[in-house]
Parts: structure tokens; sequence; C-alpha cells
């Protein structure tokens, strides 16, 4: 038999490229803010038009689209009856003012890479191992919902159903009641036996860009403290009330913020903090504030520092409370251990980036992302794309078409290589 008639292993086309193109666009126009970033929100009206719209694409291209009762978005490609799955996505929610790429990404790339692999595995005689499909997950963001990563969490049973759909935003709305509203609460959690998960992702930090590498393959990620406390004062005027009285709640939590930034400068490099949020009440430029949350982040790979911290931070609240004569409930908080995922997975996407001519480095993700919830689930592997400057979670989050099209060439290389592990063959049985 000549070589030109081994069947070559299947990759992405330019008209794949294109259809990719033009799916990843339609996002661009669905929450569109004036500065070319996103707004949509879990389970707003945003969302809904965005996943509509992804829903039609996955049937016109033949998936089968299924919605559980957490509102995760499945779009099933059966290509061997009873076999496990190879789940493919990410997430296309995002923060009040993000960027086009961060999840988003993720989603359109693997659907747009399933769709295309599918296509060419018709003129193919082998069978595959594995079944392939493209998720979309629901309020991975944690923006309106809190915690995040909900939609993966559910689907791993790290989080209980109930316990994620009555999860309140800040108007007292339901995650449950928000998902019925748009019309996009399943009926029901159904079985997806998953023997791998696969997650693209812009990187969302400067070190391919840095170092020059098309591909970052993450090895772990950092751990993380999120906090929301709260301190009780007294509504007042803010006239004629006296000072040496008052019992200012904002004043409490404008200290706390101050001890949080200094907290990352007294560990520099392995700790990295924030308030991202901060909610008051009554909310009045007149009246004393009588309540303000703070949501704090301690993020590190040091899991002893983060959980000195819990305790050198509940100290140093309690002080502040008593400094401001108001309150303090440090009960509302979540600790998200550090993650190693899969050393094999890891490995072979490394080797494989290696195999077709792309430049690849391990790395450790600060961020969370689905992929982390998946990986106490399945084996697990997460994949970086360069982003521009290292900016996201902003309008001006970029990733240069060139990059985003190298992820796809990786992600259908990997899909082969999980699919079938023996190479593709010819009818006579040659290997390609």
């Amino acid at each position: 038999m000549s070589i030109s008639s081994i069947p070559a292993m299947p990759r992405m086309t330019t008209l794949d490229y294109q259809a990719f193109d033009t799916l990843f666009a339609t996002s661009d126009n669905i929450g569109a803010t004036a500065d070319g970033g996103l707004n949509r929100l879990t389970a707003s009206q945003e969302d809904k038009a965005m996943r509509d719209a992804f829903c039609a694409w996955l049937t016109e291209h033949d998936f089968d689209v299924r919605i559980d009762a957490i509102g995760n978005i499945f779009g099933l490609m059966t290509l061997q009856e009873g076999a496990p799955w190879v789940l493919c996505g990410s997430h296309l929610d995002t923060q009040p003012l993000g960027g086009r790429f961060d999840g988003v990404y993720g989603v359109t790339a693997a659907a747009s890479t399933i769709a295309a692999l599918v296509r060419q595995l018709q003129d193919l005689p082998q069978q595959s191992k594995y079944n392939l499909a493209v998720v979309n997950w629901t309020n991975e963001e944690g923006a309106r919902f809190q915690p995040s990563l909900i939609g993966s969490s559910v689907f791993t049973g790290a989080v209980e159903l109930d316990t994620a759909l009555n999860c309140l935003d800040a108007n007292g709305i339901t995650l449950g009641e928000a998902l019925e509203e748009i019309g996009y609460r399943g009926d029901a959690l159904f079985p997806l036996p998953v023997a791998n998960y696969l997650e693209l992702h812009v990187e969302q930090g400067p070190h391919l860009e840095t170092q020059q590498k098309q591909i970052g393959v993450v090895t772990g990620t950092w751990a993380a403290l999120k906090w929301q406390v709260t301190f009780h004062g007294e509504q007042n005027h803010t006239g004629p009330s006296l000072m040496q009285v008052r019992r200012d709640a904002l004043l409490a939590a404008a200290q706390t913020i101050v001890a949080v930034r200094e907290a990352a400068g007294q560990h520099p490099d392995v700790l990295h903090t924030s308030v991202g949020r901060l909610e008051t009440t009554p909310n009045s430029p007149n009246v004393v504030t009588r309540e303000a949350t703070v949501f704090i982040e301690f993020r590190s790979a040091d899991e002893a520092l983060l959980h000195q911290l819990h305790e050198s931070f509940s100290q140093k609240m309690q002080s502040i409370a008593q400094s401001t004569a108001t309150e303090v409930d440090l009960s509302r908080y979540q600790f998200r251990p550090c993650r190693q995922l899969d050393t094999a997975l890891t490995q072979k996407a490394l080797n494989q980036a290696e195999k077709i001519g792309l430049s690849a480095m391990p790395l450790r993700s600060v961020a969370g992302h689905d992929a982390i919830s998946l990986s106490y689930h399945c084996p697990s592997s997460l994949i970086f794309v360069p982003s521009t400057g290292g900016v996201s979670h902003n309008e001006r989050e970029f990733t240069a078409t060139a990059d985003l099209h190298r992820g796809l060439d990786f992600l259908i290389a990997m899909l082969c290589e999980l699919c079938f592990p023996a190479g593709f063959r010819s009818e006579s049985g040659e290997a390609a």
C-alpha cells in the first residue's frame, strides 16, 4: 500500500478555523459592552441569549443536547455505544465587565473541534475508544451567585443540588429561580461516565507571553481562602450624631481592606490578596453605615500560610470590631486546597504539544477553573494559550487569533491521542 493511501490523523482545516471564528464571534455580540468586553452574568437575559445560540449551534451540528438540573449544557457525540466520555468545555458566563475570551474560548473551541473531528472520522474505519462531549458549566465565575464553580461542583457531587439551587444573588433571587426564569433549569442530573476532562483556556497571566511559549499545561493550582465578613454597626445621621459614639460598619470594613492588602506585602510573591466587592446598608451618603460586607480572598501555594491567616485575621477583625464599636460575623468562608492535576495526563499533554510542533511549558494556575472541580472526579487537564499582557477579567482581555487556533490544533491532537491510542490505521491495518 502506498503511503498516500494511509489515513492521516485528523486536523483542523481552514474551514474548521472559520467555523470556530464564527461561533466565537456570536458570543462577542451577546452582552457586549461599550469598551469591547462582555457583561453576561449567570442566568441573566444575556446568558439566556447566549445559551440559546449555543444550543442552536449544537443542534445544527448534530450534537445531542442535554441540560441538567443545575443548568449545565452538554452537547453529546456518540462514537461508541456504551463507552465512557471525553468531556471538554468551560463556561459562557462572564464577570460584570469581563473580557471576550475567559471561559468562552474553552466552550466554543471544544464544540468546534469535536464537530471537526467527528466529521473527519466518518471517512476512517476504526472505532473510537471514547465518546465525545462539550459542556458549558453554570456559574463558573461566581459573580452573581457565590460560590464560583457551582455547575461543575454539582456535577461531581462536591456540592448538593439543593444547596446550589438555593444560592442567593444580591437581590435575594435564588439560582434555581433565575434558571427557571430563563428556561435552563433541567429536569434532573443524568449519568455521564467521564474518562477524561480537557479544558482550553486563555492563561489570564503573563507567563506564556513572557517565556514565548505557545501552550501551557497546568500541573496544579494554588489554594484559596474566600471569606465574606460582615460588620454590624448602628445606622445614624452623618451630621448631628457624635463622632465618639458612632458605630460605623463601613469604617470597620475600610480598616479590614487595608489590612488585607498589607498581608500581601508581608508575604511577597507567595500570597495574593484582594477585596473585590463591598456591600453596604443602607448605602446612603448621609447615613452612618449599619452593615458592611467585605468579600476577601487570600490565594497561595502554601496552605499552611492560608490556615495561619485564617486564624490571625479572625483575631484582627475581632480587634477592628472592638475598636469601631461594631460586631463582626466571620462564619461565611470557603477554603479551596491546592490541587495537583493528573500527572500522566499532564505529561501526555506536554508530549502531544511537542509532537505537533508547539512550544509548551508546565505551569501552575493561581485562578480556579472547572477543570479543578473535575479533577476530583476523573483525570483532568487544563491547557492555556497566551494572554496579551496577562490582562483578564477586564474588557481589554485579548488573545491573538493565531494563538486561539493553535489551541484548537492541540485539542484535536489530544482527542485523537485519547480516543485512538493505537493511532490511525488503513482498511488493511497499516498504521498511519
